[in-house]
């Protein structure tokens, strides 16, 4: 049985994820974006898309919406993603913290 659970969690893990939705937030907010900002934003939602997201970014929890986090992109910068199954995802928000849909600078 602990075979078939390893095996499991390796394939797991050698999935990559998809952008299920979001391209309307990401088309409307690079519009305005500098290429430095793009950049980085790509950068993290390559890291979501090869699974090291979690350990080349910090991320905070949204506590009210269980399966939403947000991304520390750059000081300045923060990406709001949702998991919606093991193998997809969809960006929520990107732009600054101070807008950022669910975060309040008091619980940091």
């Amino acid at each position: 049985m602990s075979d078939n659970f390893q095996n499991q969690s390796e394939d797991a893990t050698r999935t990559r994820c998809q952008l299920q939705s979001g391209w309307d937030v990401l088309t409307e907010w690079s519009d305005t974006a500098s290429p430095t900002r793009r950049n980085a934003v790509y950068g993290a939602l390559f890291s979501m898309l090869d699974r090291t997201l979690f350990r080349t970014h910090q991320i905070v929890d949204d506590p009210r919406q269980p399966a939403e986090f947000f991304v520390a992109v750059r000081d300045d910068l923060v990406l709001k993603l949702r998991v919606n199954a093991l193998d997809s995802f969809e960006v929520l928000y990107v732009g600054t913290w101070e807008n950022a849909p669910g975060f309040e600078f008091g619980r940091v």
